[in-house]
């Protein structure tokens, strides 16, 4: 039962810290790590600093937008343990704007500056400082140089290593997955090879209304053609590595061939085709090197050259700075750390593409923070997964050092867990959020992974509850580019550990930095489990996160009843950006129609929380979420598709002063409690809004409350909103903008309709200060 009190009264002394800052995070770095006193405790130092001209890259495109080469000196950095330098100083010239130390630093008090080379002279920072703490579990990977030294120099050494090829064959009898892989290639080799002009169906371009709905479908036509025969090499070469036979090394080879004719055609369209390219001829020189012919090995090098040159000189000087650049972060990056590594003494290029993939690794990833959680929501983080495996699995097997010992990882469990219950819709942050309805195959594959790699036993129950009713859940998996983790089952010969099951676990779970928490009442029945996800985000709502600051989402047996609504046709159109990504379409606030901004702008975060066993506690703030959108990068999208972000649509100059949810959350009772407060500069009309997207939601004007009941197959959630005035109430199962599904077609060219979604909005006379009281 959810009641909603709504009270006027007069503003509180405000004892609660405030921000001014127009953004927490910024599309591009802005500020050096460690920042000027920091303390560092979980992992060895990583200096990293913007970009000189940072601030050009906010207009995609820009002409001021300029990098630095990527093999230049374009960098200096100094540290020392003396403030003046003079004692025991360290420095170095860099080409990109991060270090990593060679040796761990040792505790204390250390200074630092980076500075930016002008020809014979170096621009230096102010002097920073920061304070590396005592911890005997602190995460201290080794140096470049002695990764090297390890890797070995025979082929094949990505994939697998020459030294335990035969070991590998007999040990793989033993595994499922290995028949996976020889009954798909046995398939495949009796396919005909594909012509990509042909095979591209161009016919859906012709009603489409501008040239970013065309370049859309164009680049989804082109990848289903190009995905689709990456797969079949990609099958082909791990065939050929588990059985020798030769009969899949030829027809790979011929479909490289193939692929690589395909280079000047006007259908190979979009930034993940020139990394594909790479990705089958590195493996395939690697995979195959000691049955090729002079001549293959020569056209497999020109193209690993040109490619992998191509995108280090789009990575190098912008990758690193990025917030999280999607296509790259998810699997171009994997792609072209393995690709280095497999031709490393071949080309010499490669010395250099070892050396920033692997800093740039120890620099960055595998997360964006400490927390474990992922910022672009539920659905976006699966097209992560082989890279948050694959690339610590292949240094931790050259080194020998545990790549897993990262502390990221143990939050990356719990957000496994938390966001999405076994048998559960994921918990309603992101992009395409709609499609997560149960943990996909690649999801629990994962859980399966750091289960083994990281001896968790509650993942270990995770998977094997699921895989109890879905025995075959991780075949689903089977050849998903993003997410098949069957090569490394195949190596990996941990058991599951034992231990602690879910019921184990903690009914409450915060991410602060990611801004997200989760609440359950009944780990043990997961059929009666009321599940209450919350989101307040330091990231607002770029790339794929949409502008949901402080609105919650509600569950019973795993099944949605108050939950984010509309769908992500693609990145950006009308009803993707005014009906999906936009505020009205989740369980929050608007202020006189108003939501909040697009773009890192539109932040919220988590001041305070608590988790205990009887009572647990959270407050989002999203008091700067709201206004016009002021992102650079947002508003060139919106104009380029032509989207009008106006008051019309839903924004316009900011009012609100405050905005604070609190929540508690009462052990296993079920029961949550919220309270909002909601204060602007001057009188507006405060909108309390609900959606469902399962069934209609049915209001009941009561003497002293409005009453909305939300309902799912296996439960209902009764939502009584009181106020001290007449709210103005309406309910539509219209969306703002029409879903029309002009993008999505499956192998037949059918286009399923989008369904609709209902939506309640209560809206308050004109009041300057207001409260929601709600009880769940």
């Amino acid at each position: 039962v959810l009641l909603a009190f709504a009270i006027c009264q007069p503003a509180q002394p405000q004892s609660s810290k405030r921000l001014s800052d127009v953004t927490l995070m910024h599309e591009m770095r802005a500020t050096p790590s460690p920042l000027n006193n920091a303390v560092v405790s979980d992992k060895n130092v990583s200096f990293m600093w913007p970009l000189s001209n940072h601030k050009s890259y906010y207009m995609e495109n820009s002409p001021a937008w300029k990098k630095p080469k990527e093999n230049d000196t374009n960098y200096r950095i100094r540290f020392s343990k003396d403030p003046s330098f003079n004692d025991k100083l360290f420095s170095a010239s860099s080409s990109w704007p991060f270090y990593n130390p060679d040796n761990e630093l040792s505790p204390g008090t250390w200074y630092w500056q980076f500075g930016y080379v002008r020809g014979d002279t170096t621009e230096w920072s102010d002097i920073l400082q920061f304070n590396v703490m005592e911890n005997p579990e602190k995460f201290i990977p080794p140096s470049y140089k002695s990764l090297m030294e390890k890797l070995p120099r025979e082929h094949p050494r990505v994939l697998v290593f020459e030294s335990e090829w035969t070991d590998f064959i007999q040990k793989s009898r033993e595994k499922e997955e290995r028949e996976w892989y020889i009954q798909k290639a046995n398939e495949i080799i009796n396919t005909e090879r594909v012509n990509l002009d042909e095979a591209v169906n161009t016919s859906f371009m012709e009603e489409l209304e501008n040239e970013v709905k065309k370049k859309a479908m164009i680049t989804r036509e082109s990848r289903r053609i190009v995905d689709r025969e990456e797969q079949n090499i990609d099958v082909l070469t791990r065939a050929y590595l588990l059985t020798k036979k030769r009969a899949y090394l030829d027809d790979a080879m011929k479909r490289i061939e193939e692929m690589v004719s395909w280079k000047n055609s006007p259908h190979l369209v979009g930034d993940f085709n020139q990394a594909t390219l790479l990705s089958v001829t590195s493996l395939a020189y690697d995979s195959f090197y000691q049955m090729l012919t002079e001549k293959q090995k020569k056209m497999l090098l020109h193209e690993i050259k040109e490619n992998g040159s191509d995108i280090f000189s789009d990575f190098a000087n912008r990758l690193e700075n990025h917030i999280a650049d999607n296509h790259n972060w998810q699997m171009n990056f994997r792609i072209f750390t393995m690709a280095a590594f497999a031709v490393y003494g071949e080309i010499p290029e490669a010395g250099l593409w070892t050396e920033y993939a692997y800093n740039l690794w120890l620099a960055r990833f595998p997360g964006l923070n400490k927390d474990g959680a992922w910022h672009n929501g539920d659905s976006y983080f699966h097209t992560n997964i082989r890279t948050l495996v694959e690339v610590p699995y292949f240094y931790t097997k050259v080194t020998g050092y545990d790549f897993f010992r990262d502390p990221w990882y143990k939050g990356s469990a719990m957000y496994v867990i938390f966001q999405q219950p076994p048998f559960s819709k994921s918990g309603g942050n992101g992009s395409s959020h709609q499609n997560v309805t149960t943990p996909r195959g690649t999801r629990v594959a994962y859980a399966d992974a750091l289960a083994r790699l990281t001896n968790n036993s509650f993942l270990s129950d995770y998977v094997e509850v699921i895989s109890e009713s879905e025995p075959d859940i991780m075949k689903q998996s089977f050849g998903s580019k993003p997410g098949d983790l069957s090569w490394f089952r195949i190596h990996c010969n941990t058991p599951l550990p034992k231990g602690d099951k879910l019921a184990g676990l903690p009914l409450s779970y915060v991410f602060p930095q990611t801004g997200l928490a989760s609440f359950m009442s009944d780990w043990k029945d997961l059929n009666r489990n009321a599940m209450f996800t919350f989101r307040s985000s330091p990231y607002g709502s770029t790339s794929h996160a949409l502008a949901n600051q402080n609105a919650f989402n509600t569950f019973y047996g795993g099944k949605a009843l108050f939950y984010s609504t509309g769908h992500h046709s693609s990145f950006i159109d009308a009803h993707s950006f005014f009906s999906h990504r936009s505020t009205r379409a989740h369980n929050t606030i608007l202020i006189n129609g108003m939501g909040q901004k697009i773009g890192t702008e539109g932040y919220g975060w988590i001041p305070r929380y608590y988790e205990g066993t009887k009572i647990s506690y959270v407050t989002g703030d999203a008091s700067n979420a709201y206004g016009e959108v002021i992102s650079p990068i947002w508003k060139e999208r919106a104009e380029k598709s032509g989207l009008s972000l106006s008051p019309e649509n839903g924004w316009d100059k900011n009012h609100l002063l405050t905005y604070r949810r609190h929540i508690v959350k009462l052990g296993d009772a079920g029961l949550v409690f919220i309270y909002d407060e909601l204060e602007a500069d001057t009188l507006v009309h405060w909108n309390y809004l609900l959606h469902t997207i399962e069934n209609p939601m049915t209001i009941v004007q009561k003497e002293h409350a409005i009453q909305i009941r939300a309902t799912n197959e296996k439960g209902t959630s009764d939502a009584y909103l009181f106020s001290n005035d007449e709210l103005e109430v309406e309910m539509t199962n219209k969306f703002f903008t029409p879903a029309l599904n002009w993008l999505k077609a499956n192998n037949e060219g059918y286009f399923e309709p989008y369904k609709n979604h209902w939506h309640f909005e209560a809206t308050t006379p004109m009041r300057k200060i207001y409260r929601f009281a709600t009880i769940i």
